[in-house]
């Protein structure tokens, strides 16, 4: 579990319980793999909601930077594929 994703998870009032983390909130364990398959699919649909406004830009303005609109989109839903 990277860093900034700890970051996030005691942002969110979890409570580091050894491989795992406690909701002090709801009174229960988070085990750390949900949390960082949530997390990814949290990342992977903003990267998504971001590449669809490049594409709404491109669509819009067409040409030379319709083109690099698209270009941006395919790099930002790449970044899925590659990691960070």
């Amino acid at each position: 579990m990277d860093k900034r994703l700890k970051e996030l998870a005691e942002q969110a009032g979890l409570i580091p319980d050894g491989d795992d983390w406690f909701s002090a909130i709801q009174e229960h364990d988070v085990r750390t793999i949900d949390l960082k398959r949530f997390a990814e699919l949290v990342r992977q649909d903003e990267r998504e909601a971001c590449a669809k406004l490049c594409d709404a830009r491109g669509d819009l303005h067409g040409g030379l930077f319709g083109s690099w609109a698209q270009d941006i989109s395919e790099r930002i839903r790449a970044r899925g594929n590659h990691g960070r």
